[in-house]
């Protein structure tokens, strides 16, 4: 098992452009690697007691992937995880496999809860969306002994129906402390016009084929790391739906975080609150929301 650490953000393709300069004056002046990644989610739906099929997977929160990377084929099982601003933290399992189909018996068994009927969710299995996309990667050496991996993908979230497109930059933790993985993302985010990405390629791909539905909340919660999570859950619901009710709940919000941040953070969560009177939902591409964010999750990662 291996524990997913990375860092996710949206970034139009105009803007990706300047990326190998800026790694460049940074010191990464390496040439990025390049290839295309083809993805397959499924769900096996099971009948439960109310003659309803549900989303095994989902309602266990997990993800299942399977992966087609330069002719080789993977398949990926992501358990429950958590995610403060734009860190995500979850534990995966990666099996090589023969096709996009994945083989459930080919995961380790402690993987499973003790009741499942393994061979029934093989049975059940249903591809949902695809997601296909160019990778570009660069792998740096930030500091000693700390490895990251940063990529920029571009393409389409697909189902039978519909697609989005992919336009993100994540930074993933592939060896060492995880600090230096916040202070480049810091620096990033100073010269690019970086998004902190509550919802990743699966999430987007499970709204889009119908599975998952956003419903706003317009409770405050007390502690910090939930009111974190529903300001980032608050502002997808507006992504969705552009309800004006959900930026005056996120004004509240971001007024609820003041008595628990650093002087820091007041300072940027106060100018948060000064560009959402001004310029409503263009708050959310900010830098100071987004450094806010990047401040949080590294704070709540430490505590």
């Amino acid at each position: 098992m291996a524990l997913e650490i990375e860092l996710k953000f949206s970034l139009c393709s105009e803007a990706a452009t300047q990326l190998p300069a800026l790694l460049a004056k940074l010191g990464y002046a390496q040439l990025p690697g390049q290839f295309m990644l083809h993805n397959a989610y499924f769900d096996a739906y099971i009948d439960t007691e109310s003659d309803q099929q549900t989303p095994w997977f989902r309602h266990h929160d997990m993800g299942l992937r399977s992966r087609q990377k330069q002719g080789r084929f993977e398949q990926t099982l992501k358990l429950a995880g958590t995610q403060h601003g734009a860190l995500q933290q979850r534990p995966e399992y990666n099996v090589p496999c023969s096709g996009l189909l994945p083989v459930l018996a080919d995961f380790p068994v402690e993987v499973w809860p003790a009741d499942v009927d393994i061979p029934l969710l093989q049975q059940q299995l249903q591809q949902l969306f695809n997601t296909d996309f160019l990778r570009q990667c660069w792998l740096l050496e930030v500091a000693a002994g700390c490895q990251l991996e940063l990529v920029y993908d571009s393409g389409l979230i697909k189902t039978a129906t519909a697609e989005q497109p992919i336009a993100e930059l994540e930074l993933e933790l592939i060896s060492g402390p995880v600090e230096p993985l916040f202070e480049l993302a810091g620096q990033l985010i100073q010269h690019l016009p970086l998004r902190t990405g509550w919802l990743s390629k699966a999430a987007r791909g499970y709204l889009l084929a119908g599975v998952n539905q956003l419903t706003p909340s317009y409770q405050v919660p007390s502690t910090l790391s939930a009111q974190v999570r529903a300001l980032q859950h608050t502002e997808a619901c507006y992504l969705y739906q552009s309800e004006p009710a959900l930026l005056a709940h996120c004004q509240l919000l971001l007024q609820a975080l003041l008595p628990s941040l650093t002087a820091e953070c007041q300072r940027l969560a106060e100018e948060c609150l000064q560009q959402l009177a001004v310029s409503g939902a263009a708050v959310f591409s900010a830098k100071a929301y987004n450094l806010l964010l990047l401040r949080l999750a590294r704070q709540l990662r430490a505590a």
